[in-house]
């Protein structure tokens, strides 16, 4: 009996590939003034990048398994890893794991050398054959599998920390946020090309100028709101003369190439760039102190929002962890006594 592979087992392993690699980038390339150092995308883009890590080598391991003769075969990219006897399984858990795409089962072998063999009903078509083979006569290890989810809830208890100290760096950021200078800035003036309103999930302009056809020059967020739309638009044609400051240290990195690529840059290269000030030689469209007035404004309620988050993520943590090193305690309480009455 070998075991057989279900039909698109490996879209799960991807996707999660894919989706925490996309945010991994997405949060790397978050890059704020140098006025205004932010840590949680930093933070984030590790974390994310971590789990893309992990649903890779997940797939990688996947195993193939075949029980003939006694013996239980384990094979990695069609080559022979390992092989047991099946005297050699001393006890077998079975735990069900719930998910969103539905509910499935793993089966974990011990072998009495200490090792652990795990099939997943989510990954193999004929799992019901495989664990009726390997299992016969093998008796179910109840009390180590109480001990395992106990075990799972504290790692996502510690995951559940985790993430909300992430959000109360938020808060802080909130809080602490600072003003952009005129140093903090690079202005300089261009031809346009063109100026776009777009209107997505989140509208945003995009400017286009003649030196850096490249570049998506981009108002979005908060601070399209301090821009002067119709005036910009009715004043501003292709061909005429605009002057645009951005973050100095991106004008230095991606335009004027004095300074060295960041390391997401190197990998990922952003043409999106952050517009700070955009004025003409007669008008001002979007000015600092504009958009350091609705940051100021904002500050509280980003803080509540990142505070709220990151009480119920910290509190829901603690709450786990409390409750497994509880169980711990009254499992060692029970072996104690078992000793005692001996």
């Amino acid at each position: 009996m070998k075991s057989k592979n279900k039909k698109g087992y490996w879209v799960s392993y991807v996707l999660g590939i894919l989706l925490f690699g996309f945010i991994a980038v997405y949060a790397s390339k978050q890059e704020t003034s140098n006025s205004q150092p932010n840590y949680i995308f930093p933070a984030l883009t590790v974390l994310f990048f971590l789990a893309a890590v992990i649903c890779l080598y997940r797939f990688i391991i996947i195993k193939n398994y075949s029980i003939v003769n006694n013996r239980l075969t384990v094979t990695s990219f069609g080559k022979p890893e390992k092989s047991y006897h099946l005297d050699e399984i001393e006890s077998w858990t079975e735990i069900e794991v719930k998910g969103k795409s539905g509910r499935w089962n793993v089966l974990t072998l011990h072998i009495k050398t200490g090792e652990k063999l795990k099939i997943s009903s989510s990954i193999y078509e004929n799992y019901s054959e495989i664990k009726q083979l390997a299992t016969n006569t093998k008796s179910r290890n109840l009390k180590y599998e109480q001990s395992s989810e106990h075990k799972n809830g504290f790692y996502i208890a510690v995951f559940m920390m985790i993430v909300g100290l992430l959000f109360f760096i938020g808060v802080y950021n909130a809080l602490y946020r600072k003003n952009i200078n005129t140093e903090d800035i690079a202005v300089f003036g261009d031809e346009t090309l063109n100026i776009q309103y777009i209107e997505a999930k989140h509208d945003y302009i995009l400017i286009r100028v003649k030196s850096y056809p490249d570049f998506n020059f981009r108002i979005s967020g908060k601070d399209l709101k301090a821009v002067f739309v119709d005036d910009l638009f009715r004043d501003i044609k292709t061909g005429d003369s605009i002057f645009i400051g951005i973050d100095k240290a991106e004008y230095r990195i991606k335009l004027a190439k004095t300074d060295s690529l960041t390391f997401f840059d190197k990998f990922y290269f952003n043409t999106n760039i952050n517009v700070q000030s955009l004025q003409s030689k007669k008008n001002y469209y979007l000015q600092l102190s504009e958009i350091n007035a609705l940051r100021s404004e904002s500050k509280s309620w980003d803080a509540l929002l990142f505070g709220a988050f990151g009480s119920v993520l910290l509190l829901g943590g603690i709450f786990g962890i409390r409750k497994s090193i509880q169980y711990n305690y009254e499992q060692d309480d029970i072996v104690g006594s078992k000793n005692s009455d001996r």
